[in-house]
């Protein structure tokens, strides 16, 4: 228009309606763009998830709607070995090396294939189920944790059918799926808040977030590792979802305002669980029981033996024994951050450096934990 003001031509009129209609399809067509740039593709695996669960109620009969594996952990993270027979890895690490080359495992051109974590000897969980440590509450706030907890242990064995003399199989496999599923919970809640924390008041974490992270990566493990043994129900799921909805945000009140009461109460909650784990390895290493009859010819499977480092011949009774130790660590590292300040140094950073060392030896080498072994990490090196 601007451009026939000196010409002979006579000057379009500006209209404002057109200018706007030509706006306003600009605006939708950015819109549309955006649309399929951000919110298809989040939607695509919703929908397919969806139209394979209707696929599934097809044929109820044969229950394949809750026995898809990639409906609750994905098929790959369950599978022992791939098509051409061998180990899958479960945790991935970036092939491109550090610059530095910082990791031991990278030192000696030694792959690393899993993530680290304590690797137990046959002596540490013997003497760990010898002694099944139960801290006495001294302060109103202990106490309070402690009746709390235990009024829910006794809730739950009531729930799950759980009894200390012959436990039905089926009880058990559903209680450790519930156990597993809300102690991965805490660690990482409590990770989550100390690191809003150091960004709201620009300090420093002392080194309690990795520990954090570590407990609930480990809890996460053990579902994964209980799942590979036997699949949960419609029932389980329903309690599995009520745990975290009802628990999470009491817990997470509390850690706002006193985190040592949360530990506390983690702390009584692991020792439960060791109870629990304990209970469990006698009844399938005592013959005449339901569970020694259903378990004790298991193998550990796959995903077990490369967490823990256990050897080909290990059972399922052996990663039985490293749950029972990973969880009498956690009560044993809950009780002490119970008892710390806040922007106390963690006293645990030292044990995870010898932790990631053993773990790094022990894969360059090629051995495995002498747990469930009949030949021990002596034998082996001298061989």
């Amino acid at each position: 228009w601007l451009k026939n003001l000196g010409s002979d031509k006579r000057p379009v009129p500006f209209r404002p309606s057109e200018a706007m209609a030509v706006g306003l399809r600009a605006s939708s067509n950015a819109l549309r763009q955006l649309t399929m740039r951000t919110i298809r593709p989040a939607a695509t695996p919703v929908f397919r998830l969806a139209t394979k669960c209707c696929q599934g109620t097809q044929d109820f009969k044969g229950a394949s709607f809750w026995n898809v594996r990639s409906f609750h952990v994905g098929k790959e993270s369950l599978e022992d070995e791939s098509k051409d027979n061998t180990t899958l890895v479960h945790f991935r690490e970036s092939k491109t090396p550090h610059p530095l080359l910082a990791k031991p495992h990278q030192q000696g051109n030694a792959e690393l294939s899993i993530s680290l974590n304590h690797i137990w000897s046959e002596e540490e969980i013997q003497e760990r189920l010898d002694n099944l440590y139960q801290h006495r509450p001294k302060s109103l706030t202990d106490k309070i944790m402690h009746r709390i907890m235990w009024s829910l242990y006794r809730s739950f064995n009531w729930v799950t059918g759980f009894k200390p003399v012959n436990t039905p199989v089926r009880a058990v496999e559903w209680r450790l799926i519930v156990l597993e599923s809300f102690a991965g919970v805490p660690g990482f809640m409590a990770a989550m808040f100390r690191h809003f924390r150091c960004l709201r008041t620009l300090q420093r974490d002392h080194g309690w977030i990795h520990t954090l992270l570590e407990e609930a990566e480990n809890e996460r493990m053990h579902l994964l590792i209980c799942m590979k043994m036997f699949k949960a129900g419609f029932v389980t799921r329903c309690l599995v979802i009520g745990a975290q909805v009802l628990m999470t945000p009491f817990l997470a009140a509390i850690y706002v305002v006193n985190p040592g009461a949360v530990h506390r109460f983690v702390g009584y909650l692991e020792e439960t669980a060791c109870l629990t784990y304990a209970n469990i390895i006698h009844q399938v290493q005592t013959k005449g029981t339901p569970l020694n009859e259903a378990w004790a010819h298991l193998r550990a499977p796959g995903i077990a033996k490369a967490y823990w480092k256990l050897s080909e011949d290990a059972m399922w009774i052996d990663a039985l024994k490293c749950m029972f130790a990973d969880e009498s660590n956690h009560r044993d590292v809950n009780h002490t951050f119970a008892t710390m300040n806040s922007d106390d140094p963690n006293p645990f950073v030292s044990k995870h450096r010898k932790d990631a060392a053993v773990a790094w030896r022990l894969d360059s080498q090629g051995l495995s934990a002498d747990v469930g072994c009949h030949k021990t990490l002596e034998v082996k090196k001298k061989e």
